[in-house]
């Protein structure tokens, strides 16, 4: 008769990103369906204006601390956003957000990760 072993699996590490989704899911609900444009205001065009200025310093100041070696979130972040935010074309301001919540993600990673070292 031979015996049957039972090979054990290793266990699957969680993926630190399951728990932030979560965590978003769950603050996206109290946010709630709120109905407005992305460019709000009374001159969205103005503000676009203003969203085009700021993403170009923010890149600015991100690209001169990657050179410097200090690099950081809030720059990465701000760049994002206000570059999503000064694009027209309502497919690439989505993207742009979708890309940005993906940093926001990676940002907080980042937090939960300084805390357990």
């Amino acid at each position: 008769m031979t015996e049957a072993t039972a090979t054990k699996r290793p266990a699957r590490r969680t993926d630190p990103s399951t728990a932030v989704i979560g965590e978003v899911k769950a603050a996206r609900k109290q946010v709630g369906d709120r109905r407005m444009p992305v460019a709000g205001g009374r001159h969205p065009v103005k503000g676009r204006a203003h969203h085009v200025r700021e993403a170009a310093r923010w890149r600015s100041v991100e690209q001169g601390r990657e050179l410097a070696g200090s690099p950081g979130w809030d720059s990465t972040l701000l760049t994002a956003v206000f570059t999503a935010l000064a694009d027209q074309d309502p497919q690439r301001t989505r993207s742009g957000l979708v890309h940005l919540a993906a940093l926001a993600v990676a940002a907080v990673e980042a937090i939960d990760r300084e805390a357990t070292t």
